[in-house]
């Protein structure tokens, strides 16, 4: 049984509290029946009371939970209505964290079992109460019936009576902590396997970023084809590389194609310049280098 810092523990009655006098035995019975109607009282408030540190958490934890998720609802409806046909603000993440809020706070609830002690306390209060009229009707009933004094048969009749009655309380009290027991269990469990749930998400995803990252940065490569290099003087033309803050210069002869590898992806300015007959000629163009991949454009040189 979950216990409150602020609640002492239901602790039995002294054993030495329990006595006998043979020349007295009708304030024996009377004796033992207070004791263990003390008992039972005591199990009940013990419940009553504890019940309250369940139930305020229960409450405003559902309650909250409540509203939010409501929230999370009429949030994009206001926003809608608010913008009148505006660029409307983006209310999704703002939907998504009390969703989230809410979600937890539930997580916490069962985590913690306000809701389900709560209810468990209510049970087994209600049901001791409910034992406790039983055994003061039946020990009047007996009493009735008794002779005065008692016989030994009766006395030993209403000393079993008194002894069921304290029995089932303390079994109740035992079954009420067994199921907190394993609803504690049960909860602690399940918050671990969540846990690893999330871990295992949580390093799934931080590998395939780092995969997607590393294929981000791969570097390719460009084939720049040059269809009428042959025309040039010589056979030659020259090739500027701009991009990524840097610049590179290349010349090719007797060739159509320049080839340039190990170029981070991004978008690279390509220009050729050559001379036909004497007159510089030149062009450019723009090439967008994919990760891992090899660009291949084509460019012709103006000739007079």
């Amino acid at each position: 049984m979950p216990k409150d810092p602020t609640i002492r523990n239901i602790r039995p009655e002294e054993p030495d509290r329990i006595k006998w006098d043979r020349t007295d035995p009708a304030k024996s019975l009377q004796d033992l029946r207070n004791i263990v109607e003390l008992e039972g009282q005591k199990a009940i408030d013990w419940y009553w009371r504890a019940k309250r540190w369940k139930r305020i958490p229960s409450q405003w934890i559902q309650f909250s939970a409540l509203v939010l998720t409501a929230a999370a609802g009429l949030v994009p409806i206001i926003v809608q209505i608010a913008n009148k046909g505006r660029p409307a603000y983006d209310s999704g993440p703002l939907a998504s964290l009390c969703v989230g809020i809410a979600a937890a706070l539930l997580g916490l609830d069962k985590a913690f079992g306000y809701s389900s002690g709560w209810t468990r306390y209510v049970l087994t209060a209600s049901s001791m109460t409910k034992l406790l009229h039983e055994f003061r009707m039946d020990w009047v009933a007996l009493s009735a019936a008794a002779a005065s004094p008692p016989s030994d048969q009766q006395q030993a009749a209403m000393i079993q009576r008194a002894k069921d009655f304290v029995s089932t309380i303390q079994s109740l009290i035992a079954q009420e902590t067994k199921d907190w027991a394993a609803e504690f269990q049960s909860n602690m469990a399940q918050m671990e396997k969540d846990l690893k749930t999330q871990l295992d998400t949580l390093k799934a995803q931080v590998e395939q970023g780092a995969k997607e990252k590393e294929a981000a940065t791969k570097p390719g490569a460009i084939e720049m084809t040059v269809t009428n290099a042959d025309k040039t003087d010589g056979f030659t033309f020259d090739v500027v590389l701009e991009g990524q803050s840097a610049k590179s210069t290349d010349s090719v002869s007797n060739a159509h194609v320049w080839t340039q590898i190990n170029i981070l992806p991004g978008q690279y300015r390509v220009s050729i310049t050559a001379k036909s007959k004497g007159t510089l000629t030149s062009t450019s163009t723009v090439v967008g280098v994919q990760p891992g991949e090899t660009a291949k454009p084509s460019v012709t040189l103006p000739m007079a």
